[in-house]
């Protein structure tokens, strides 16, 4: 009877013990604070990328098709004697549209068809991107949707960002506790809010009769920003 009595007391010590330990443990976790964190890294771009193409308007949907075909091989031809690699030529579009004159009390009457072919072109050479502009032009060019400034690969330019977010979110965190006295501990949960996209200069293109007006000089960006956001949940001691 008496080791019985003596093992049920050592169990109520131990569990009264555990108590206290886990509502300590809570205790500590329910003390903590919420920060954002952003790290920003300079890049400079390596990549321009061209959306551009050829309409064409004609009668007869064939001869649009075929008299764009043409302008389109010739700017592909360009572009390859330019050092161009077929990695870096793609067609993103090509459409076919009636062309349509619209009467009053008369149904829609087709007076021809427009065709449209967009290629993507990425040029690496950043210095001969108005010169590519310009034979592209010549070469029967006539749609200019956009040219992009980008950084190719971001990885490594990502991860130095990632690391001066941190530092951000524990400096913020340290800032705001320190005139209360409280201690910043080990982070308990850690969330990238930033998606990871390449940074990027998009800029707007000329209508084509102004490009072919006159030549537009290209001027690169030097640097591109490279940003993270982190969101971090600091325990406090």
């Amino acid at each position: 009877m008496k080791a019985r009595t003596i093992t049920l007391f050592l169990l109520i010590c131990i569990f009264t013990s555990l108590s206290r330990y886990a509502d300590a443990e809570e205790s500590s976790i329910d003390r903590w604070i919420l920060v954002t964190g952003e790290g920003m890294v300079e890049a400079p771009p390596d990549l321009a990328i061209l959306r551009l193409g050829v309409k064409t308007t004609e009668k007869v949907a064939q001869q649009a098709t075929e008299s764009n075909n043409e302008s389109i091989k010739k700017i592909l031809n360009t572009l390859v004697e330019e050092d161009i690699s077929q990695d870096d030529l793609e067609t993103l579009n090509f459409k076919i549209s009636p062309l349509r004159e619209y009467r009053k009390n008369q149904p829609p009457l087709v007076i021809g068809y427009e065709v449209s072919n967009t290629l993507l072109v990425k040029v690496r050479d950043l210095v001969k991107v108005g010169e590519i502009m310009q034979l592209v032009v010549d070469s029967g060019g006539n749609d200019f949707e956009s040219l992009t400034f980008t950084v190719e690969d971001t990885l490594p330019y990502m991860e130095e960002a990632r690391v001066l977010a941190m530092e951000n979110a524990l400096y913020k965190a340290e800032m705001m506790t320190e005139a209360l006295h409280i201690g910043v501990g080990q982070p308990l949960t850690i969330k990238e809010l930033s998606q990871g996209s390449r940074p990027i200069q998009a800029r707007r293109m000329l209508e084509s009769s102004v490009m072919m007006a006159k030549e537009v000089p290209i001027q690169a960006p030097e640097e591109l920003e490279v940003r993270v956001k982190v969101e971090v949940k600091f325990a406090l001691n």
